[in-house]
């Protein structure tokens, strides 16, 4: 197949992450992959797999001569690409995609990817563009399906539901007899570590991770929490302060970035996300998984989706530290339980959220979208 991806922005997201690495997999299946992206981390990334880009059209603006240049571009590259599949994964890229495509390649797919954590809106141009303009929805969740459905008015069998993927190579608990990162923080071998990887946004409640430790605080188990990421509406500071005034200062150790991730998660025992919305890929839910963790995770986004509970993990509440700190104190208290759930998330990723499997799965929907197409004709 011949496929066109746009992602018309600079920053890495968990969309970016999604097209960029959808790519990646279909070009490594023998497709011809073309992406049209702007300057930015993505481009970057791509750049860096050898995806083949184009970075001439400009989107991200409200400049009406750029798109008119965007326009020309578009149907330039289209006709010259000759696409069979055309999949806008952010919304400026969608509305021109579908308009471009039906003058110069009317017989291609235009498919649109939605893996944002925002449902879709609902008024008459939104509607219009989705019902006229594009063939086909895949959205990242089961949940954003649904949503679709409801605002869009979009009928359930033009609607794929393909789940983002992990490199569960890269993300592997045998790089943990490698991982020199206990050594790093000091912790023995019968300290549990508890993760938490998320950058500092209210979004992902890191207050409710600290108060569940508080909750635990007296249980006759040592443990920490260890929280990564980087600094965005919060500060390191801010959660060491809360720490402390919570009296747990000695359960947290704070990381920013580290460009040895893979080898820290297979360090720990445990991940947690407590986010209070978003999550509509949860990368750090797959990520923990691949490295053999159990997760405690709460029940928003896709996560309710990826974890079966009490088979890989436990879902809880958001906004609920006594049901937070329950939940871990089942798998603090429990070797044998952390480990066999550890092994079921592990399994549950191979079978289902592998890079392979991501790549797989897009394929066979790409492919059944060109049936419809056909049948259609």
């Amino acid at each position: 197949m011949k496929i066109i991806q746009i992602l018309n922005s600079p920053n890495w997201s968990g969309a970016s992450n999604y097209c960029i690495s959808v790519s990646h997999e279909l070009i490594k299946m023998g497709h011809d992959v073309l992406l049209l992206t702007e300057p930015g981390k993505p481009l970057y990334r791509a750049q860096q797999l050898g995806i083949p880009y184009d970075d001439t059209i400009r989107l991200n603006h409200r400049n009406p001569l750029l798109f008119v240049h965007a326009i020309k571009q578009m149907k330039r590259i289209f006709r010259t690409f000759k696409p069979d599949i055309i999949s806008s994964h952010i919304n400026e890229g969608a509305w021109m995609a579908g308009l471009v495509a039906r003058k110069t390649v009317p017989g291609a797919v235009v498919a649109r990817i939605r893996t944002d954590i925002d449902p879709p809106k609902g008024h008459f141009i939104n509607r219009y563009v989705h019902h006229v303009w594009t063939d086909e929805l895949v959205v990242g969740s089961m949940l954003h399906k649904r949503l679709c459905q409801q605002i869009l008015d979009y009928s359930a069998d033009r609607i794929s539901v393909v789940y983002g993927g992990v490199d569960a190579e890269l993300f592997n608990p045998a790089r943990v007899s490698e991982s020199k990162f206990r050594h790093e923080i000091s912790a023995d071998k019968n300290e549990i570590l508890i993760g938490l990887l998320a950058r500092l946004d209210p979004v992902k409640g890191h207050e409710y991770a600290l108060e569940a430790m508080a909750h635990l605080k007296e249980l006759p188990v040592k443990f920490r929490l260890v929280a990564m990421g980087y600094e965005n509406e919060r500060t390191f500071a801010w959660l060491k302060d809360m720490a402390a005034s919570l009296g747990i200062s000695d359960k947290l150790v704070c990381l920013g970035l580290r460009k040895d991730l893979p080898d820290v998660l297979a360090a720990l025992d445990i991940g947690l996300v407590t986010s209070t919305g978003s999550e509509a890929n949860s990368r750090a839910t797959l990520e923990f998984m691949a490295s053999e963790k159990p997760v405690v995770g709460t029940s928003v986004g896709v996560i309710p989706e990826i974890i079966q509970n009490s088979e890989q993990g436990f879902i809880v509440p958001p906004r609920d530290s006594k049901a937070l700190s329950g939940a871990l104190e089942k798998l603090l208290v429990n070797p044998i339980l952390r480990h066999k759930m550890g092994v079921a998330a592990r399994q549950r990723v191979m079978d289902n959220f592998s890079m392979e499997k991501f790549g797989q799965v897009m394929e066979s929907v790409y492919k059944k979208f060109l049936s419809h197409k056909s049948s259609c004709s």
